[in-house]
């Protein structure tokens, strides 16, 4: 339902009338509709975090996670919509989301993204840190624009605007490095 609707429509009404039923059911297994949407967003999230592991081991693995994040949103609009344009994040600071869980950014990546890149390119943990958010920040703008307003842009572009940002990336952290 969420994902053909949307989030804004999921109530045990609906719930109900799509499972030709009463609204008994969904209220017998949970207390009230803000324990299912948890659930709920735990299961759209494993589901989200799964297209990671997907993602080749090779020179553009950096452009490979920006781009399954950016086809996440293409292929799934309303569970992106109900991950990521929600007021889940309400009242807190963008950097809180990598501070309180760095590690959750790539673990589900098939090697870590994060020792690969600075063993490549020759740079610190915190430097490889900082690249890996731009880029998810610079996928998710992407990402959020084509979703909310509905822009069809050839994903040849996309790919292209990301390996740009990500060239940019590397050569600014290589003269820091310096």
């Amino acid at each position: 339902m969420v994902r053909e609707q949307g989030i804004e429509n999921l109530n045990a009404r609906n719930i109900a009338k799509m499972l030709n039923s009463s609204t008994q059911p969904v209220f017998s297994y949970y207390e009230n509709m803000a324990d299912l949407k948890t659930d709920l967003l735990a299961l759209v999230s494993s589901y989200h975090s799964g297209i990671f592991k997907k993602i080749e081991d090779d020179e553009d693995m950096m452009l490979n996670v920006g781009m399954a994040y950016v086809d996440f949103a293409l292929e799934e609009p309303n569970l992106f919509r109900m991950l990521f344009m929600s007021d889940g994040f309400s009242g807190r600071k963008l950097t809180e989301l990598f501070e309180e869980h760095p590690d959750d950014f790539f673990k589900d990546c098939p090697q870590n993204i994060e020792q690969a890149i600075a063993k490549k390119y020759d740079m610190d943990s915190p430097e490889t840190n900082r690249i890996f958010y731009d880029i998810w920040l610079y996928a998710h703008g992407i990402a959020s624009m084509l979703v909310a307003n509905q822009m069809p842009t050839p994903r040849i572009e996309i790919e292209a605007m990301i390996r740009n940002m990500y060239n940019l990336l590397l050569t600014q952290a290589k003269r820091r490095e310096e």
